[in-house]
């Protein structure tokens, strides 16, 4: 029995509940955090449709993922605006009818596998000697009628050579109709809006309107203004355009202008519930459109007795599109009309405009009659919709030979395994090209209708077409093909990772002890691992004369990455029995001691020892307590050594911010230093707190890696009274040290004013504030600066009972019940309290009920999150609802086996129709983890034959 907790789940579970992508069925559990990356929710750039796990929520990069033992490449870009650093496995690459099983251990894993195991190693498992033909085929669909995913496998096994070989074969395809947010309540712009503290002032409240959240200042129809400004900020700035009545106007969908409807104003300044206003909510990626095909051969063949040979060949293609993301704006919150993202400058003479609106706009500019400039902000959902496409290529080949051997009594097992790894990943999106797009607005009345003003140069991108065609600003999708055409881009980014791993081992029995054998292992690896990221001629931007690159369009220019660096490694293993039951020593059933050490030398930053030590005691039969103590780490990341410096926008919440300034851990402290600061905390509204601001960031091959401390203590129960049942507890401590991380805005600005040293405080160098007070410009670099503790506790229940066993026929089948808790003490990092976040609960569960006969089987699965605070950290009064209503979802799902070859199963999630958690009366929920709640009811039919 292993020292550390292990849970297993079944292949055959994950299929029976219908799950299409094993680390979706994996992110049910409750050990497991939100991902860095999933099909669910916007996806990370550069790397749509990838599945990433991750262990007690300590981040994608210190969860080791394996399969059948062996280390798999990573699929993650190396770009600063991944989703994920490091090395994590794109697991969706594993087909589930391949699937034998899974084993998730905690922490221990570091010492016998390397780097990367902080939390923990997730083993998957593949069928080893499967023989027959086995064709699975699935389609399901919500009762909306969308959301249709279909799938198709083939897995063909022979043993051979009276049964020392065999040879498998699994082809996997899989297609999933994508969602966007607007596709659902939960999460478009119609549910009731959210914000803030009761007390500070009226609009702090909670506003309920059907409207939702919605940005004044620049609705996707576009708004008219007479100065380079807002035509909102907290109520009329008298930038905007009004009729005679004095109604602020905007242009409707066709592009004519009428009366912008105001909602309740949210205190930020550019925000309301409802309105005329842009529906953020309405334009994010829900679920990931994709299509998968995978392939994977696997063989092993006994040469002799004595010595074996075994292999895997591996292929994939992926393709996966965010289908919606927030578009290209063009508002005066962005920066100075006729910059990228500023205002648009346009004059009354567009020939675009009807003679109305023309008068209209005269009048306000105060030039009846007369040609003159106005402003224009508008989202331009139209023109740049944020979607994006991904199409991973895998490739990957394991070949190893293994064999045994006697010393005298003595059994010893020697292995020797090389593993290579190739992904690749192209990205591909439909981008504007801000001066095509400028060139375009410039309409002019022409022979033959609008044309493009002459004396225009084009963009040095190449766009769809080289000609300039006018373009239709006003209103939505009422531009020309020709002219969409004109001001937009292709760009396309490629990300290769390539993983080299050789590994020999020797292991087996070196003494004889009364208890039982002592067991060894010893052996050594050698890994490189290589990341490349090549944004592409558009991304990288415009080469400039001082060196430096301008951006051709939304994005800011993008720098390529390009690293690599490799590892020599020795270890050992022991194991040593040393009471046994046949001892007979009182409340000493067993005794066995276990430790691991491994040193590991890496090219960049030197050599490190890991370790673990543990034992397991059974006082008796049935019983056993277990422990350990292990020293783990994690190497820099390429993306983290060698990213150069490059620009990132990020949103952040300013302490000084008068909705912030009385949170905090000594909410006395923060107002004062905001005060020294020069900011009147009882005014003013921070904009970093609504939209993005832009600041550098870059790599560090300075970086030392990343180390912790961590122990278990727990117990397993088997008792005899109750055949059939097993219990486990375990409580885990992990403490990270050196940790590396990018602290982010929010964090650099609360260690400066949360702290008694202000303005010494190191943080207070990390960002500047302008003139007004708003943050301006920050940095956000990779350091060894974090430290992340985690502690938590974790049970299972396992019970198997015959039917027979309560007087009913054999014929009447089983009842399976397993279950699995996590209930997280503590989660914290030196940057900020993490425990209770939404989507990561402080108690947790899963648990299945399956009764299986002969010819027919019903299982129900269970998911639950208990009652949550939406932040922890915030002191009483923040939230006037502040704590989250628990969360149960129930999926069900019935297989009849019609005959000896075929199979029939009926899936249904959400049974009962439920929708998402709330905080008091308004929705507050996990994407990812509510999915089920957010998509409805679910129905799935999978049918199998099998020969």
């Amino acid at each position: 029995m292993a020292d550390q907790p292990v849970q297993t789940i079944s292949g055959e579970t994950i299929n029976d509940l219908g799950y299409t992508n094993v680390g979706q069925a994996l992110t049910s559990l409750p050990v497991f955090g939100i991902p860095a990356n999933s099909p669910i929710g916007g996806q990370g750039s550069f790397g749509a449709g990838q599945t990433f796990l991750n262990l007690y929520n300590l981040g994608s990069q210190r969860t080791l993922t394996l399969v059948n033992g062996n280390r798999f490449v990573g699929g993650a870009t190396s770009s600063l605006f991944g989703a994920s650093v490091g090395s994590p496995v794109d697991v969706s690459a594993i087909s589930p009818s391949l699937l034998q099983g899974v084993d998730i251990v905690s922490v221990g894993g570091a010492p016998i596998y390397g780097a990367d195991a902080i939390a923990g190693t997730v083993n998957f498992i593949l069928k080893r000697n499967y023989d027959g033909i086995e064709l699975r085929g699935s389609d399901g669909i919500s009762e909306q009628g969308d959301a249709r995913d279909y799938n198709v496998s083939l897995l063909v096994g022979h043993n051979f050579a009276g049964g020392r070989g065999n040879i498998t074969l699994n082809i996997y395809y899989d297609h999933q109709d994508g969602l966007t947010t607007a596709q659902r309540y939960a999460t478009g712009s119609n549910t009731p809006f959210y914000d803030l503290p009761t007390g500070a002032s009226p609009y702090q409240n909670v506003a309920y309107t059907q409207g939702g959240l919605r940005y004044d200042g620049f609705p996707n129809t576009g708004i008219p203004m007479v100065a380079d400004s807002t035509p909102y900020y907290g109520g009329p700035t008298g930038a905007g355009v009004t009729n005679a009545g004095g109604q602020g106007l905007y242009f409707n969908p066709q592009g004519h202008l009428v009366p912008f409807v105001n909602g309740t104003f949210t205190g930020t300044g550019f925000t309301e519930a409802g309105g005329s206003g842009f529906p953020i909510g309405n334009f994010g990626n829900l679920l990931a459109q994709s299509n998968r095909i995978q392939g994977t051969l696997l063989g092993h063949y006994d040469v002799s007795d004595h010595l074996r040979v075994h292999g895997e060949l591996w292929w994939g293609r992926d393709t996966a599109t965010n289908l919606a993301a927030q578009p290209y704006y063009s508002t005066g919150l962005f920066g100075p009309a006729g910059t990228p993202n500023g205002n648009l400058i346009l004059n009354t003479a567009n020939p675009f405009l009807s003679a109305a609106d023309r008068a209209t706009l005269q009048s306000a500019l105060g030039t009846p009659g007369v040609d003159g400039t106005f402003y224009l902000a508008r989202a331009n959902t139209d023109l740049y919709t944020g979607a994006f496409t991904s199409t991973g290529y895998l490739v990957r080949g394991v070949g190893g030979i293994d064999g045994d051997f006697m010393i005298g009594t003595h059994s010893l097992k020697w292995d020797a395994t090389i593993n290579y790894g190739q992904s690749n990943t192209l990205t591909s999106q439909p981008n504007l090209v801000t001066q095509n797009f400028f060139n375009a607005l410039n309409a002019v009345a022409g022979p033959n209708g609008p044309q493009c003003a002459p004396g225009y140069t084009n963009a040095a991108i190449a766009t769809g077409s080289s000609t300039c065609a006018p373009l239709n600003i006003f209103g939505i999708n009422n531009e020309s093909a020709a002219a969409l055409a004109y001001v937009t881009a292709n760009a396309q980014t490629h990300q290769s990772n390539s993983q080299l791993d050789f590994v020999a081992s020797l292991h087996g029995d070196i003494v004889h002890l009364p208890a039982g054998d002592v067991k060894f292992a010893l052996g050594g690896e050698v890994r490189r691992e290589s990341e490349k990221f090549d944004p592409g001629a558009f991304y990288l931007g415009q080469l400039q004369p001082d060196g430096t690159y301008a951006q051709y369009g939304n994005s800011i220019p993008i720098t390529p990455v390009n690293g690599s660096y490799h590892t020599h490694e020795g270890f050992g293993e022991l194991t040593v029995p040393l009471l046994g039951p046949d001892q007979h020593i009182p409340l000493v059933h067993d005794l066995t001691f276990h430790g691991a050490g491994r040193y590991t030398d890496n090219n960049l930053n030197g050599g490190f020892w890991s370790y673990t030590a543990g034992g397991t005691y059974s006082p008796v039969s049935g019983l056993t307590i277990r422990g350990n103590l292990t020293r783990s780490f994690r190497e820099p990341a390429v993306t983290e050594a060698f990213a150069p410096k490059g620009s990132v926008f990020e949103t952040g919440s300013d302490p000084c911010d008068k909705r912030n300034v009385g949170s905090g851990p000594n909410p006395a402290v923060r107002a004062a230093n905001c005060a020294a600061a020069g900011i009147d905390t009882t005014t003013f509204v921070s904009n970093i707190d609504a939209f993005t601001i832009e600041g550098s960031s870059s790599g560090n091959q300075h970086l030392q890696n990343e180390y912790a401390k961590s122990w278990t203590v727990g117990a397993q129960a088997t008792p005899g009274f109750i055949p059939g049942l097993r219990l486990t507890a375990d409580y885990v401590s992990i403490s990270i040290s050196n940790e590396i991380s990018q602290p982010g805005i929010t964090a650099e600005m609360n260690g400066c004013y949360d702290s008694s040293n202000y303005p010494n405080s190191p943080y207070c160098s990390t960002f500047t504030r302008s003139a007004s007070g708003q943050i301006n410009n920050f940095t956000d670099n990779y350091t060894n600066i974090n430290v992340e503790s985690f502690r938590a506790l974790q049970a299972g229940l396992d019970y198997n009972l015959p039917l027979s066993r309560v007087g009913l026929p054999s014929s009447a089948g089983a009842v399976l019940i397993n279950a699995t808790y996590l209930h997280t003490y503590r989660h914290y990092t030196s940057l900020g309290l993490v425990l209770g976040d939404v989507g990561d609960p402080v108690d947790s569960a899963n648990a299945n009920l399956h009764w299986l006969t002969k010819n027919f089987d019903w299982l129900w699965s269970f998911i639950y999150y208990g009652p949550t605070l939406i932040n922890p950290a915030s002191p009483a009064g923040t939230y006037e609802y502040p704590r989250i209503s628990p969360y149960l979802m129930v999926n069900s799902s019935v297989g009849i086996k019609v005959n000896e070859h075929f199979d029939l199963r009926l899936n249904v999630n959400n049974v009962f129709n439920r929708t998402v958690t709330y905080a008091g009366p308004v929705p507050e929920f996990s994407t990812n983890r509510e999915f089920d709640a957010i998509l409805g009811r679910y129905y799935r039919l999978t049918a199998k034959v099998k020969f």
